[in-house]
């Protein structure tokens, strides 16, 4: 009973309005529309970024992979979150064998630089490298170990990758590792169906 008092006064109001002329009724529909609206929700959300690569080489020359990407990190990022995993088969076996020189040719060395840094010579401000199977891992860090500008995630990694007519004796060395970082972002009332989320720092800068 009480919402369609609302929606009746709102309805008398619209009508009401109609009949001003000009700005002045144009101005009171839009404020009278507005006044109605939800307050836009703040939310919490991750972005995330990376690399998944499966070597597949089926010969005696391993195969070389690089690449990299640009994260922008502004003042609103509140973590930092990286995750890491590779596998190489028989690695362990192999090394025992033959030595440290497979190291050469079986590799994943990731890094993450702060703005500027590489370009100045220093060091990055994480990285990992993997000869062997490296269990997934989360690496985590605070906003106070954060600054704002675009970040460097890269990547070099070797590996080999058999196909052998028996299933069991084929392998592939393999890795993937991610950045995430979180930050906030803003659902307006006409988004929320489609669940669109528009970061806060896209409309601070707006």
């Amino acid at each position: 009973m009480a919402s369609t008092r609302v929606l009746g006064f709102g309805l008398s109001i619209l009508m009401l309005s109609a009949t001003l002329t000009g700005c002045l009724g144009l101005a009171f529909q839009r404020e009278f529309m507005e006044s109605m609206r939800e307050p836009p929700e703040v939310r919490i959300k991750e972005e995330t970024v990376g690399f998944d690569y499966t070597f597949e080489s089926n010969s005696l020359d391993s195969v070389l992979y690089t690449n990299e990407t640009i994260i922008e990190f502004d003042s609103s990022v509140s973590q930092l979150v990286i995750n890491f995993r590779a596998q190489f088969p028989y690695s362990s076996v192999l090394e025992e064998l033959v030595g440290n020189e497979t190291n050469q040719y079986r590799y994943v060395n990731v890094k993450l630089w702060k703005p500027g840094v590489k370009q100045s010579g220093g060091d990055p401000f994480w990285e990992v490298r993997a000869t062997q199977d490296y269990p997934q891992q989360k690496f985590s860090f605070p906003q106070s170990d954060l600054i704002t500008g675009p970040w460097t995630f890269e990547v070099e990694a070797r590996g080999y990758g058999f196909t052998a007519p028996v299933d069991q004796a084929s392998f592939y060395d393999h890795f993937d590792t991610y950045v995430t970082i979180t930050k906030p972002c803003v659902v307006f009332e006409e988004s929320h169906e489609n669940d669109e989320c528009t970061f806060l720092s896209a409309l601070q800068s707006a």
